[in-house]
């Protein structure tokens, strides 16, 4: 079996209710590129120490089970990545779905050399007055900031070069990769670019489970001392006292 161009990398903690569907929706995406791009792509799914079936759920639909297990998200993608074949990577959250040309458009996207890396539009699977106003905040800062997330994509060896995800951060560690990514892309003359032709649909359910002031005293909190916040556990608890990602 020839290598894969392309690499997915989605970790799960405790997410037997939703990774199938994100797994399927994945080899959907998988598919395409194949037919579009006549390139193949692995789905790795990393199991971070789940207390569910996780993990036999994703090797039952397909993907490729690795077991990471400490409880933390930098962690868990680092371990995918050093499972990964293929010399470009995608980040897909558990709860997520993607839009049938995404891989395609990740693809096309890395292989401009004027592109280091880049992230994806978000799309929620429903909207209340709450998801609004969470999406409308982020898109505030995503147009203050240069950055965005959503399926973060950038190349294998530039990210081995800067040593993968801080493993001290305990959430938000995808912004810290755009920024990382810029900053490898600056001196090379490339830059960071979010695709918005293809996106991930992701679930509510952490908005849905948060209090509106508490959410949106999380997302102010985080602009002031941003750094050391994301390496509190206890200041990110939210993010790991239920399945999150």
């Amino acid at each position: 079996m020839s290598e894969p161009t392309l690499s997915v990398i989605v970790p799960a903690w405790n997410e037997e209710k939703y990774i199938g569907r994100a797994v399927d929706s994945l080899r959907h995406a998988v598919q395409v590129y194949g037919r579009k791009r006549g390139c193949s792509a692995e789905i790795i799914v990393v199991d971070n120490n789940s207390q569910d079936r996780t993990g036999t759920v994703a090797y039952e639909h397909g993907a490729k089970v690795v077991v990471e297990p400490v409880n933390n998200i930098g962690k868990a993608r680092n371990a995918g990545v050093k499972a990964a074949r293929g010399k470009y990577i995608a980040f897909c959250d558990a709860d997520n779905q993607v839009t049938e040309n995404l891989l395609v458009l990740i693809h096309d996207h890395l292989e401009d050399p004027q592109i280091a890396g880049g992230g994806t539009w978000i799309v929620p699977e429903r909207r209340n007055f709450k998801i609004s106003l969470f999406y409308f905040l982020w898109g505030i800062y995503v147009r203050a900031s240069g950055v965005g997330v959503g399926m973060m994509h950038c190349r294998k060896a530039d990210f081995d070069s800067f040593g993968g995800f801080d493993e001290t951060i305990f959430a938000a560690e995808d912004v810290q990769l755009a920024y990382d990514l810029k900053k490898i892309g600056k001196p090379r003359g490339q830059k960071f670019a979010l695709i918005k032709k293809g996106w991930i649909i992701t679930s509510t359910r952490k908005i849905d489970q948060t209090p509106l002031f508490t959410m949106i005293a999380k997302l102010v909190g985080f602009t002031f001392g941003l750094q050391k916040k994301i390496r509190s556990k206890e200041y990110c608890e939210h993010w790991y006292e239920k399945a999150a990602r």
